[in-house]
């Protein structure tokens, strides 16, 4: 599914953009969020219908890409897919920050622990983006989520990274959500969701109980900052979890949380 980026005209575009815009830089990244948002190659006029844009122009910057190795063609194809430069600079993203360095070591004890896939993940405008996941060496799981993107009301760690925010934030986050009723135990509407988080608030942790897919249970708890301020959120997930097991793992989580937002410098109790 093709989904259109709003462009202003040229004219527009110089009145309204910040000073310190440069327009031929700021057409080039949106070319390659083009392909983190349709997450398949994409030909020429293609996108160039997307962002409204020129197609020789599109094709110019397409080949300067190219030459850095941020998108690569397909072999006698117009189409373009991202390319390994690309991936090495979300890598650096990934591996620089305390966060992912602490986080990988966390999530690690807690996958030998629990023997079930862990998660982490942080709050990215209105959708989860997964920068962690550890698997089990000895079961396969849902998906290899780094770099992925889910909706926030049907997974907990979503629940956990909107529950502590002021209702006025968690309100214009959620404000094009369709809440899409994927499951018969997906939440249906804002209402539901607001009631939803003050349960996370009240227990220190979050349960997705099949509502992003039948079958699966996820438990999700909260990474604060040295301010206290959730700045990720950690999960572990799996099929089949009954719900004694989901009370068991809620511990395990929350003691993992806890050990991690210490190392981010969290010093509360």
């Amino acid at each position: 599914m093709t989904h259109s980026i709003d462009l202003l005209d040229e004219n527009e575009n110089e009145k309204e953009s910040p000073y310190y815009k440069i327009q031929s830089v700021d057409r080039t990244l949106q070319i390659l969020k083009c392909f983190i948002q349709e997450k398949r190659a994409l030909g020429v006029s293609e996108i160039a219908r997307m962002l409204g844009l020129n197609r020789s122009a599109v094709h110019r910057f397409l080949l300067t890409l190219k030459d850095h190795g941020f998108v690569e063609q397909l072999k006698d194809s117009d189409r373009y897919l991202i390319g390994p430069t690309a991936f090495e600079l979300g890598s650096v993203y990934t591996n620089s920050t305390d966060l992912s360095v602490e986080g990988r070591k966390v999530l690690a004890d807690l996958v030998q622990q629990t023997g079930y896939l862990a998660h982490l993940a942080i709050l990215d405008r209105d959708s989860v983006l997964y920068l962690i996941n550890v698997e089990p060496d000895h079961r396969q799981y849902l998906f290899g989520a780094v770099g992925q993107r889910r909706v926030i009301y049907n997974t907990g760690l979503g629940k956990c990274l909107t529950a502590w925010l002021p209702e006025a934030q968690i309100r214009s986050i959620m404000k094009e959500c369709r809440f899409e009723k994927v499951t018969p135990h997906t939440i249906g509407s804002l209402d539901e969701f607001l009631q939803e988080l003050e349960r996370v608030r009240q227990q220190g942790f979050a349960v997705d109980n099949q509502e992003a897919q039948i079958g699966s249970q996820c438990v999700a708890a909260p990474i604060l900052g040295h301010r206290g301020d959730v700045v990720a959120a950690i999960s572990v997930s799996g099929f089949g979890i009954s719900d004694a097991k989901l009370q068991e793992l809620s511990l395990s989580i929350r003691i993992s949380a806890a050990q991690l937002s210490r190392r981010m410098g969290y010093s509360g109790h």
